[in-house]
């Protein structure tokens, strides 16, 4: 009752997202590895190439800077101490495009003058203050360079800082240098274009990996159809490839293999048939003398007094005639093939007229039986008889297992468990359950085996009988229990 899968994740789908993941991640991680690198390249570059306009500025400044000059500039402004300097700045800010502005800084980080002669002198300027780390190490007499920040225009820009020196080597200001960092522009541009260009590259990857994970999945999806159909009983099945590596050979030997099932099935089948002739014919011979020793056993008790004492052991004997009749009946049932020919049922008749035969032995083992149908229930198809039969037998086990003033509950619902096999086939689900002895492990591993049995005057076909009647009405039984709690069975119906 398997249904036959359709995988929505395939071998073929699998192996063509794996390529695509595969050249994806490879993508993206040199894409990723070479952006970072460029990057820190460029930027080192940049501080590097900033650290020497910074240094390059401090040279020409210290060359006209006193330190006599400073509190007249901070004094006078727009001095002629100060539009020396200026001069100074503004030819270092006109030779190197990239920068933005230069700017000289005295003591306590007081502006001494720029390039663009904007800021104002002898004043603090207020992005000094994120980097206080550079500075400070432009007045311990070390250049250094700031992380990028983000600019007035919106870009990332950078700062270099460098010492000014006096003749006696003390440092007197520092020179502060700023540019754009345009690059992350062109290489941001260039990161884009990979990416793009890493996602038609993982296309194409997927696309070539499901053109060749088809040419080997094609054949295995052949075996696997191949599978199914002798699943199914169609042994005479056979795999059509013709290609000269392992699966070409898998399918050979799988052919090979059909082959032999076939002849072993056949074989099988003609000993199963003849064994079932056999075991048919036994059991008439048998119950001819049952029937003549029946006969008898009615004559002696007509001819016998009705307070003769040997109507006793005439009993006996009619009940022993009745457990060899139920025991040859079994065998024969067993024997047989089973032929169905499914009508519309309705369920709740079947169980009704199934639980009348076994009614007094409920009363006499003073159990309860209820059955509760689900409303609206549709017709479940199958075979009255066989059918009957199926539920007398599943019913009389669960009487017989529990001990007096016990339950057994039928209840009847579509399944929610049973409903995939290659039909999308809907089943029907009848649940007995009883508060009986239950069943140690050992036995409910064995319990549809046939001639296993734990009565002492069981033969050990009741529930081989039963699975037999419910495969051949393309169903289901399930058995559970715990031993000293009870046994629940579920058979499950086409409708």
């Amino acid at each position: 009752m398997n249904k036959s899968k359709e995988y929505r994740w395939g071998i073929r789908t699998k192996f063509s997202l794996a390529l695509g993941l595969l050249v994806f991640i490879s993508l993206a991680s040199f894409g990723l590895f070479s952006y970072i690198v460029t990057r820190r390249t460029l930027e080192r570059q940049m501080e590097d190439s900033l650290i020497n306009h910074a240094e390059l500025a401090a040279g020409m400044v210290k060359s006209v800077l006193l330190v006599e000059w400073l509190p007249e500039i901070y004094i006078s402004g727009n001095s002629f101490y100060y539009n020396i300097i200026k001069e100074k700045l503004s030819s270092i800010n006109t030779e190197v495009a990239e920068l933005d502005n230069v700017i000289l800084i005295g003591s306590e980080n007081k502006i001494i003058a720029d390039a663009e002669g904007k800021l104002p002198i002898g004043k603090e300027l207020a992005v000094l203050k994120a980097d206080q780390v550079e500075l400070r190490s432009a007045w311990e007499g070390k250049s250094d360079a700031s992380v990028l920040f983000p600019g007035k225009d919106g870009r990332p820009h950078k700062s270099a800082y460098a010492p000014v020196f006096s003749k006696d080597g003390k440092v007197i200001a520092v020179v502060r240098v700023e540019a754009s960092a345009r690059f992350l522009d062109t290489i941001n541009r260039v990161a884009f274009i990979l990416f793009v260009a890493g996602l038609v590259v993982t296309a194409l990857g997927a696309l070539l990996g499901f053109f060749i994970a088809r040419s080997v999945v094609n054949p295995i999806k052949k075996l696997v159809q191949a599978s199914e159909s002798i699943s199914a009983g169609n042994l005479d099945t056979e795999v059509n490839i013709n290609s000269k590596d392992e699966i070409g050979f898998f399918a050979k030997t799988f052919n090979q293999m059909a082959k032999n099932l076939k002849k072993l099935y056949d074989e099988v089948s003609e000993h199963g048939r003849q064994i079932a002739e056999l075991s048919a014919s036994v059991a008439h011979e048998v119950r001819s003398p049952i029937s003549a020793i029946q006969g008898f056993t009615e004559l002696l008790e007509d001819e016998l007094d009705e307070d003769d004492p040997k109507h006793e052991y005439l009993n006996d004997i009619k009940e022993e005639i009745k457990t060899l009749n139920s025991k040859v009946t079994n065998f024969i049932h067993f024997a047989k093939p089973l032929t169905v020919d499914p009508i519309p049922l309705d369920i709740l008749e079947v169980l009704e007229t199934a639980t009348v035969s076994v009614d007094k032995e409920a009363t006499d083992n003073e159990v309860e039986i209820k059955i509760n149908v689900m409303d609206n229930l549709p017709p479940v198809l199958g075979d009255y008889e066989q059918l009957r039969g199926l539920f007398v037998n599943l019913i009389r086990n669960a009487i017989q297992a529990t001990t007096n003033g016990g339950n057994v509950n039928i209840d009847v619902c579509l399944s929610k468990e049973v409903n995939d096999n290659k039909n999308n086939q809907n089943f029907m689900e009848i649940t007995i359950s009883d508060n009986g002895v239950g069943m140690t492990p050992d036995n409910l591993k064995k319990a549809f085996d046939p001639f296993h049995t734990t009565k002492a005057d069981g033969t050990g076909l009741g529930l081989s009988i039963c699975k037999k009647i419910v495969s051949a009405h393309n169903g289901e039984i399930k058995l559970e229990s715990v031993f000293g709690e009870g046994t629940t069975v579920k058979v499950f119906l086409p409708y």
